[in-house]
C-alpha cells in the first residue's frame, strides 16, 4: 500500500536536478516495514527515508467528536496491567471513570506526524489509486490525513467513513498549506480489497495523475474505480466515499467531473 520506488526516484531526480540537496528531500510513510517491503532502502537513495510510527508530535493534535480505540504505536496508548486494575479499585467513582477512559485506550485526539510538523516545509503528495473498505477511496486527501495521524481508525470507520473527518483534517493549515502538488501513482490500481489489497482486483493501469487539486485527482480516481467495480458487479465505491463531496463543499478543490479537464501526456 505504498507508491512504487521508481516513481519516487523519478521525483527525487527532478528535485536534485533543480538544485535541492539530498538532505532536504524526505520520503516517508506511516510504517518502516511498509517502506521496506515496498523496496525502499535506507542507504544510497539520494534522500532521507523516515516514518511516522513511534514518531508523533505530542503538541500537534487534531480533535474530532468521534473517539477511537488506541492501539500500540499511537502516542497515547497505555499498556494495561493487573496491578493498575487493582489499584484503580480504591479510587473514588468519579476519578475512576476518568482513569478508566485512559486505560480503556479511548481518545478523540489524533497526533500529527513529527515528519510533517517539524521536518518538511513543502510536500509533493504521492498517493496510490485504490479503493478503501472503510471510506471508499484511498487517494490524495486520505494520503495526507489518515497516513499522517495516529488514532486514525476512528476517522474512517463506521459510521463516519471519513465524512467529514478527512476533509476537516485536510483543511487544517498544518497539512493543506504544505502541499504543493499531487502525483497519484496509478501504475497498478486496486478497485476492491483496499487498503490491504487483493491481486484479484488489481489493474495494470500504467497511469500517473498530476494536479495541484487533490479533490480533482480523487474525483477522477473514484470515477475509474466505480467503472471497474461496475464491470465486476460490485457496488460503487462512491457510495461510501461521500467525504469527497464534503471536501468539494469545503472549497478544498473541484469534484465536479464536468469541470475537470484531463490532458493525456505520453
Amino acid at each position: 500500500f505504498v507508491s512504487h520506488p521508481a516513481v519516487i526516484n523519478a521525483i527525487v531526480e527532478g528535485l536534485s536536478a533543480a538544485g535541492v540537496p539530498p538532505q532536504n528531500i524526505v520520503v516517508w510513510d506511516r510504517e518502516a516495514d511498509r517502506l521496506k517491503n515496498a523496496g525502499f532502502s535506507l542507504r544510497g537513495t539520494g534522500y532521507r527515508l523516515m516514518w511516522s510510527e513511534g514518531n508523533y508530535d505530542p503538541k500537534e493534535v487534531i480533535t474530532s467528536p468521534v473517539s477511537g480505540k488506541l492501539v500500540y504505536g499511537d502516542l497515547l496508548f497505555v499498556a494495561k496491567s493487573l496491578d493498575i486494575f487493582h489499584r484503580d479499585q480504591d479510587i473514588p467513582d468519579d476519578n475512576r471513570r476518568k482513569r478508566s477512559r485512559i486505560f480503556d485506550n479511548l481518545s478523540n485526539q489524533s497526533h500529527l506526524s513529527n515528519v510533517l510538523t517539524h521536518v518538511v516545509t513543502k510536500v509533493i503528495n504521492v498517493p496510490i489509486l485504490s479503493d478503501n473498505l472503510y471510506c471508499g477511496l484511498s487517494g490524495a486527501l486520505y494520503n495526507m490525513t489518515v497516513q499522517n495521524l495516529d488514532n486514525w481508525r476512528r476517522l474512517v470507520g463506521d459510521p463516519v467513513n471519513g465524512d467529514p473527518s478527512i476533509p476537516e483534517a485536510y483543511a487544517d493549515p498544518r497539512l493543506a498549506d504544505k502541499v504543493v502538488f499531487q502525483l497519484m501513482d496509478a501504475l497498478i490500481a486496486v478497485y476492491a480489497g483496499g487498503p490491504v489489497g487483493d491481486a484479484n482486483y488489481a489493474v495494470h493501469f500504467g497511469t500517473l495523475y498530476a494536479s495541484k487539486d487533490p479533490v480533482a485527482v480523487d474525483a477522477i480516481a473514484l470515477k475509474k474505480i466505480d467503472e471497474w467495480r461496475a464491470t465486476a458487479q460490485l457496488e460503487p465505491a462512491s457510495k461510501t466515499a461521500k467525504y469527497l463531496q464534503t471536501a468539494f463543499a469545503y472549497g478544498l478543490g473541484n469534484a465536479d467531473l464536468s469541470k475537470i479537464e484531463v490532458v493525456n501526456v505520453r
